[in-house]
């Protein structure tokens, strides 16, 4: 059985309403909400400080929600662990990427299958599907604290693959990466999900890789949504000419 062949979960959405997140009197979310879908790519995007990655760990159960609720279709993820959310498919990658040092890519990433509960044989098919796509094979039996800091990157994205997520929170996937690398790697990404009926939420500043990859845009500046919808929509938006390209960060409307 091939890793394309392995059951697909029927559709499910991941929906925060009206989530937010305080730190001292400051709201870093408030009141945002946001659903992904199944099979979709959704680019949540936003100027430094807006509140992309604590949207992130809200969704992933890093943080505790101060108020609004988080749901897969009809369970309440809103209480729950990131332990346990993992447990419903919501997995969460970091940009630093978390890998087993001492194991090579190949093993880091068949450990991930086999934790998400798939037959040795299954594993490794799943594993030399994803290290293909992802474009590891030339290092799949390196050990991964030999790797670049880029290369563990993708590694971990690949342990998240592997383990068969519903929804996949990405958090800059691919930085420090030109920008074909960075639209390889997400186009990669995306395939893999859409074939997998895998929903992804994309954090990435570059709107050129976000842009050419997502099938939604959900922006966020100071801890709130200024608009959603598809790229082209969101990208004639005033408001967001203003945020990306205004003279509030000194972007040329037109580029």
């Amino acid at each position: 059985m091939s890793a394309t062949q392995l059951a697909t979960p029927p559709p499910s959405v991941l929906r925060m309403a009206e989530g937010g997140i305080h730190f001292d009197g400051v709201r870093a979310v408030d009141g945002v909400t946001l659903e992904v879908r199944s099979g979709e790519v959704l680019g949540l995007i936003g100027p430094n400080g807006s509140g992309k990655t604590s949207t992130l760990n809200l969704l992933s159960g890093m943080l505790r929600a101060t108020s609004g609720s988080i749901h897969l279709d009809d369970h309440d993820l809103t209480r729950l662990s990131m332990r346990r959310r993992t447990r419903f498919g919501v997995v969460r990658t970091f940009q630093s990427g978390r890998v087993f040092g001492r194991l090579t890519i190949a093993e880091n990433v068949e450990a991930a299958a086999l934790g998400g509960g798939l037959r040795r044989r299954e594993a490794r098919q799943l594993t030399a599907d994803i290290l293909a796509e992802l474009g590891l094979e030339d290092v799949a039996h390196q050990q991964a604290d030999a790797l670049t800091a880029g290369r563990i990157r993708i590694t971990a994205i690949a342990r998240a693959l592997a383990s068969r997520p519903r929804f996949l929170l990405l958090d800059e996937p691919a930085a420090g990466q030109n920008e074909s690398e960075a639209i390889a790697l997400i186009t990669a990404i995306r395939e893999f999900a859409q074939r997998r009926g895998c929903g992804v939420l994309l954090v990435e500043h570059d709107m050129s890789v976000v842009m050419g990859t997502c099938d939604r845009l959900h922006v966020l500046d100071s801890g709130r949504t200024v608009t959603e919808g598809e790229p082209a929509l969101v990208r004639r938006d005033p408001k967001v000419i203003e945020i990306y390209f205004g003279k509030r960060h000194d972007h040329d409307a037109e580029r």
